[in-house]
């Protein structure tokens, strides 16, 4: 049987991929407590961390509803230099209810290629465009949000290792007092779709180095998923 809104699970999963004021990112771990229709029915960790010049960013949502489940991590490893991430390792495995999948993808920069790191084959993708990949892509607008930035445009490589676009626009600043975590001040960001039903909204807190505190997604205008900040070191 499939899983329920498994594309809503989907960005649920993307939303969970020393610091110097140079570099412009500050590592962190996060946990979050993700639910649906009001009821908890999963969680989800983002850590990103630091060694030399290179970042390190692990996702993992973990749901389960009735008797289903679905488990999704992605590792992104990547670089950050004149406000831009140049992402150099890519991978992703889901687990749980249905059919698993799995991809692992090296950005070769040099030679302007992405690669299957398991056949060595070359993706038709254009990596000069698409420079980093999804899950590392929401580093940027937490940092391009810091920058007072209003409207974004990313080129970004999916999970299956094809070349998307997304765009999001700043909507204003609000104060949250429903996260388990505590009252926090912040700037809410909005996903922009063309001819779709679905929303999404990303609030980033600058009390707290901008990190995501909160994100929900509707269809119909609807609330089918949430994902709510609860610990952060």
């Amino acid at each position: 049987m499939k899983l329920p809104q498994g594309i809503l699970l989907h960005v649920l999963a993307l939303l969970f991929a020393s610091s110097t004021a140079a570099l412009g990112l500050t590592p962190y771990q996060a946990h979050y407590e993700v639910s649906r229709g009001g009821s908890q029915y999963g969680e989800a960790e983002r850590h990103l961390t630091q060694t030399g010049q290179n970042f390190q960013l692990y996702t993992e949502t973990e749901i389960s509803w009735m008797f289903l489940s679905d488990r999704r991590r992605y590792w992104s490893e990547f670089q950050f230099q004149d406000d831009q991430i140049d992402s150099l390792n890519f991978r992703y495995h889901r687990s749980g209810t249905g059919s698993d999948k799995k991809f692992h993808g090296q950005f070769v920069h040099a030679d302007k290629q992405l690669i299957n790191a398991d056949s060595k084959r070359p993706y038709e993708v254009d990596i000069e465009q698409h420079r980093m990949d999804e899950a590392a892509s929401l580093e940027q607008l937490r940092y391009d949000v810091s920058q007072g930035k209003e409207r974004f445009h990313y080129y970004v490589v999916d999970e299956n290792g094809k070349p998307d676009e997304l765009i999001y626009e700043v909507r204003g600043t609000e104060v949250l007092d429903d996260l388990p975590y505590g009252k926090v001040t912040a700037i809410k960001v909005s996903r922009i779709r063309e001819n779709s039903k679905r929303e999404t909204d990303y609030w980033f807190a600058p009390e707290l180095d901008y990190v995501l505190v909160k994100m929900v997604q509707r269809e119909n205008g609807k609330e089918v998923a949430a994902l709510r900040l609860a610990e952060l070191d």
